[in-house]
């Protein structure tokens, strides 16, 4: 009995050895030649197996199953950059905002400078008057210094002869004529102040 299991065992080890030596392995061999073959003459062996499997019933559905998986993965990706074009826009229309909002700002502070220059300008003309005026030109120019920051009118009044100077404070309002002594430096609102009190005196 056990002499006649040794001999079915023997079979059956022969029988795989027989098809492993004569059908698997020169199988293996002749696909592999095939295969080299097939690509140096510049056939696309991958490409070409896909084609035929697509028509076979079974193989064809797990094709059409990768296809559809790849348009999904593909079409996930459109909708991801598409999304982020819409931010980049929305970031691009901020900062279009922003620098729209200080090109206004800079257009103000060039219309303030252009202001306050052309104050300068007006309230500098009058530091050299005529000596002889007439009583017309007199309460202009009181006007004038009237509506004149206290700050501009302290720095051109020192700059008058001190009769001038005297005889253009005398005939201001007493506010104003505080509000410039202000502005000026101790020693000429000193100075002033004296004169000042010496014309009312007389």
């Amino acid at each position: 009995m056990e002499q006649f299991e040794k001999e079915e065992e023997t079979k059956k080890t022969s029988k795989f050895q027989w098809f492993l030596f004569v059908v698997f392995i020169p199988l293996l061999f002749t696909i592999s030649v095939v295969l080299l073959i097939l690509t140096f003459s510049g056939i696309n062996v991958f490409e070409q197996g896909k084609k035929y499997a697509s028509q076979l019933p079974f193989v064809s559905q797990w094709i059409e199953g990768t296809e559809a998986n790849e348009k999904k993965k593909l079409q996930e990706q459109i909708v991801e950059l598409k999304a982020t074009i819409v931010e980049k826009e929305k970031q691009l229309t901020k900062a279009n905002d922003a620098l729209k909002e200080k090109e206004g700002e800079i257009d103000a502070l060039k219309q303030e400078i252009a202001r306050l220059k052309a104050e300068k300008e007006q309230a500098q003309e009058p530091t050299t008057p005529p000596t002889e005026q007439t009583n017309t030109s007199r309460v202009d120019v009181v006007k004038m210094y009237e509506t004149m920051s206290p700050k501009k009118a302290a720095e051109i009044i020192p700059q008058m002869s001190d009769r001038e100077a005297v005889d253009l404070l005398s005939q201001l309002k007493t506010d104003k004529v505080a509000a410039i002594l202000e502005k000026m430096d101790a020693t000429n609102a000193a100075k002033y102040t004296s004169l000042l009190a010496k014309k009312a005196n007389n």
